[in-house]
């Protein structure tokens, strides 16, 4: 695992701003579904600074991951051909648009289906997000990387971390218990469980995978089992922070209980992250 944490600012990245994003999700079917106060609006449009500035911290800790941040322009130069550039640019399209969507919201200028057509924008440019930062993984040159389960995996964080932290949002700003009135209650069921599922089979899969490949140097299998005990450590966190959104979602402890759901992901998610920085094996020296 030592050899991971050079790969720290990128593990920050793909835990917080797929994350973040994914709390758009939530937010497209709160509106979507629930028919809020000028008053709750207005807590909630406050409030949804909170993913806003998870999303951006995670783009300011990729920055640390090159050799001199003045070199970051210089990504958008493979834009088509490179799955990093596509990355930064998709996710560049994404912050644009969550950031106007929150200051336009906060102005207070959002009103009705602009709101929802804005929000529902939004929440699918994260999904896209979550995917492409997938991709960029996808390296004929990285075989335990090379495998659509990366993708998978990646969209399963941004929802599995993104539903309690958008549920969080909305009760912080008092606005939760009109939610689960409505049909949003089911609609985020389902797709925190959806979450959950893609992000553990993505992930586990994908790891124990790694087992069967091997190159000159590194066997595979010994990789697997170097981080055999931090794959439990996270699919147990991935388990709590499902639960924990359901048990909000049906109206126990709504608050507390998705500020815990937020921060097993948030672990499940770096840990999850470090493993998989853990278990690189190139095929540049296979047999």
């Amino acid at each position: 695992m030592e050899a991971a944490f050079a790969e720290l600012p990128l593990a920050l990245f793909t835990t917080l701003a797929p994350m973040g994003a994914g709390a758009f999700v939530a937010l497209a079917l709160a509106f979507l579904t629930t028919k809020f106060s000028d008053e709750q609006v207005k807590k909630i449009d406050r409030m949804t600074i909170i993913p806003l500035v998870v999303v951006l911290v995670g783009f300011v800790a990729s920055f640390f991951h090159l050799a001199s941040p003045m070199h970051a322009p210089f990504v958008f130069a493979g834009i088509g051909s490179s799955p990093l550039s596509n990355e930064i640019l998709v996710g560049s399209i994404f912050v644009v648009l969550a950031l106007v969507y929150v200051i336009v919201a906060l102005t207070g200028k959002l009103n009705g289906g602009a709101r929802k057509g804005f929000v529902s924008v939004v929440a699918l440019a994260a999904v896209v997000f979550a995917c492409f930062t997938g991709m960029a993984y996808l390296m004929d040159t990285i075989a335990s990387w090379n495998s659509p389960l990366t993708i998978v995996q990646l969209l399963g964080f941004a929802l599995v971390g993104g539903m309690p932290l958008g549920t969080l949002v909305l009760g912080l700003a008092g606005s939760l218990t009109d939610a689960l009135k409505g049909s949003y209650k089911m609609a985020a069921l389902v797709v925190v469980v959806v979450g959950a599922l893609l992000a553990i089979v993505g992930f586990c899969v994908q790891v124990m995978g790694v087992g069967s490949l091997e190159n000159a140097l590194v066997s595979g299998a010994d990789l697997v089992a170097d981080v055999t005990i931090y794959l439990a450590v996270a699919v147990a966190c991935f388990v709590l922070a499902a639960a924990g959104t359901v048990a909000a979602l049906m109206g126990k402890s709504p608050v507390g209980m998705a500020g815990f759901g937020a921060v097993m992901a948030v672990i499940g998610i770096f840990v999850a992250r470090l493993v998989f920085y853990a278990v690189q094996l190139s095929v540049g020296l296979s047999f």
